[in-house]
């Protein structure tokens, strides 16, 4: 390379250096907005919760420093076993029947259909709909003279109140729940489905194989990612309910519907045990976690190809 050509090769190459400067600051300025967003509203919250587990506060005074002492009255309370246990039982209750509900629906509508469209818009309706309206209307529904139990006079059964017994409260907040979220479910699970090569179900039906074993052997196989991706997002979400508690049972009757995020809140401004309040939040957070570390885990163990 002579000295001229040298020369004309440099002035490209700092302009190249200086375009990626002027990108770079641009990208951290269109940035900015999130970063703020995220440092001020999850950022400084968590750092907050996190050091006020470690104190006893009463929204008024000074946070008093304790330790571990939040964390030992936690095994030692019944109030939050129970509310674990409530937890647990509504998260299973409400995340399995919905995505085996919504995987049988979606098969159908992910085929060629005449009116498949307009049934995926319909089922959409309810997961549009915002949870506190949803709420309201559950409530007229579970009502004493409400749909459900003239439903059940019908069929020639009792009126149930299912509200205010303790052993009905969280199955009606499972069944609202599960109607919530069922749509959203069927349109992720019909992507998925529409997604798989058709010549994979060309070629086993050559083999002879049938609907149902095709569907277990071929389908769910390769929906393995949509499947885990809408298992995630189920149990996430219903870890962390606590509209559905508040406004339709109040986390009764007897704590029977007394999810672990209703109790919190109401150990926190009910109670004004803030710096208890934070710890349960430590523990549902490293819960959350660790259920998603290790579905993230089976994530990276296969998918859809």
């Amino acid at each position: 390379m002579t000295a001229l050509q040298i020369r004309l090769a440099r002035p490209a190459t700092l302009s190249g250096r200086g375009q990626r400067r002027a990108e770079a600051r641009v990208g951290g300025m269109l940035a900015l907005p999130a970063m703020i967003f995220f440092g001020v509203f999850w950022l400084l919250p968590f750092l907050s919760a996190c050091y006020l587990s470690f104190t006893r506060y009463d929204l008024a005074g000074t946070p008093e420093w304790v330790g571990l002492e939040n964390y030992r009255r936690m095994l030692e309370d019944p109030g939050f076993w129970n509310s674990a246990q409530v937890t647990a039982v509504y998260t299973v209750g409400s995340v399995l029947p919905a995505i085996v509900l919504a995987l049988a629906i979606a098969v159908p509508l992910a085929r060629p259909g005449r009116f498949n469209g307009v049934l995926r818009g319909l089922i959409m309706i309810p997961a549009v709909m915002p949870l506190v309206a949803t709420s309201v209307v559950w409530r007229i529904i579970y009502a004493d003279g409400g749909p459900a139990n003239a439903v059940l006079g019908v069929a020639g059964l009792g009126p149930v109140s299912w509200l205010t017994d303790d052993k009905m409260a969280v199955w009606a907040l499972v069944v609202m729940v599960t109607w919530k979220h069922l749509g959203l479910f069927v349109i992720i699970f019909t992507a998925g489905l529409q997604g798989l090569p058709p010549s994979v179900f060309e070629a086993a039906a050559l083999d002879g194989a049938g609907p149902v074993r095709a569907f277990f052997s071929i389908t769910l196989p390769l929906l393995r990612r949509t499947l885990l991706f809408v298992l995630v997002i189920a149990v996430v979400g219903s870890m962390q309910a606590f509209v559905p508690a508040f406004l339709l049972t109040g986390g009764g009757p007897a704590g029977a519907t007394e999810v672990l995020p209703y109790y919190m809140w109401s150990t926190a401004f009910g109670f004004e045990r803030m710096g208890y309040a934070s710890a349960m939040a430590m523990v549902l957070l490293a819960m959350l976690v660790v259920l998603s570390l290790v579905q993230f885990r089976f994530l990276r163990g296969g998918g859809d190809e």
